[in-house]
């Protein structure tokens, strides 16, 4: 019955601009669109896809998951691979308000490693770090980084920035590995080895973020950190839906409960919270926890 009512309601006139949003949305990744527009377009996909017994989103095949993402740069309507590369390599310096965004999360970053004592030459690991703009900087700060995403062309990307900073004549700890998050103890490691593990929006895109966090985990030293970075919350699964469905990646939110009830069930002896306590399941998670020393 709620299915039916789903697609009628869906199909119906009230969400006929929505309709048309999302099939001009579908060609062009760009359009030119306001909130309110957005929510029209969003309503009707959900309530569209629940018809149809595609929403709230299932990921059961890791393969075709680890090939999506791979693919993210050709799934992004009217745009060319060569243009979505070069914004790739241009973030965080996506003008103006993206910018902004971006330069304060990563100052935040720099504050969530001086809470946790952690300082240069600390040797840290970043899960999922696309073309590795924060990696750069850090490493560039004085860190000793390992640099990690499930994406060859990204990683490709991501060594030119390395011989960018070669160029100028600066010596860095920087290394750029292919590897998934929920396997990158196995597959990059070395185990008991990093001061801090960190991941910047990017833990809501790996196919199984529990394990995930225990591959953190295992990478840790004793006394080691995980940093989760702006990773979106529960309502994020709704709003971000459109464009999950328009890039063909994982655009889910987490409960602040299931990531920290996961933590400590893999073994963080410690667990903070470094935003605000009053999220109302939409301000995004920046938590650190600790193994046990």
């Amino acid at each position: 019955m709620t299915k039916t009512l789903a697609r009628l309601l869906a199909q119906s006139p009230l969400l006929a601009r929505g309709r048309r949003l999302f099939g001009k949305n579908s060609k062009d990744w760009g359009l030119l669109t306001s909130r309110f527009d957005k929510f029209q377009a969003g309503v009707y996909l959900i309530l569209q896809d629940y018809s149809l017994g595609l929403f709230p989103p299932k990921f059961e095949d890791q393969a075709k998951a680890y090939a999506a993402e791979i693919d993210y740069r050709s799934h992004i309507p009217g745009l060319s691979l060569e243009t979505a590369r070069q914004n790739e390599l241009k973030k965080p310096f996506w003008f103006p308000a993206a910018a902004e965004r971006y330069l304060s999360c990563f100052i935040r970053l720099i504050k969530m490693l001086d809470r946790t004592k952690l300082a240069p030459p600390a040797r840290l690991l970043e899960l999922g770090c696309g073309t590795g703009w924060m990696s750069e900087w850090l490493a560039i700060a004085g860190f000793d980084v390992t640099a990690t995403d499930i994406n060859p062309s990204d990683i490709n990307d991501a060594q030119a920035r390395l011989r960018s900073i070669q160029t100028k004549g600066l010596t860095v700890q920087l290394r750029f590995e292919i590897a998934p998050m929920e396997s990158v103890a196995e597959q990059v490691g070395p185990v008991n080895h990093y001061d801090a593990v960190f991941v910047f929006e990017a833990l809501h895109h790996a196919f199984d973020w529990r394990k995930t966090l225990q591959s953190s985990f295992e990478c840790l030293r004793p006394g080691g950190w995980l940093l989760i970075c702006n990773e979106p919350n529960l309502l994020h699964t709704f709003v971000s839906y459109r464009v999950a469905k328009l890039s063909n990646t994982h655009e889910i939110g987490f409960s602040r409960r299931a990531l920290t009830r996961h933590l400590t069930k893999v073994g963080f002896a410690r667990v903070k919270y470094m935003s605000t306590p009053f999220h109302f399941w939409a301000k995004p998670h920046w938590i650190a926890a600790q193994k046990s020393p």
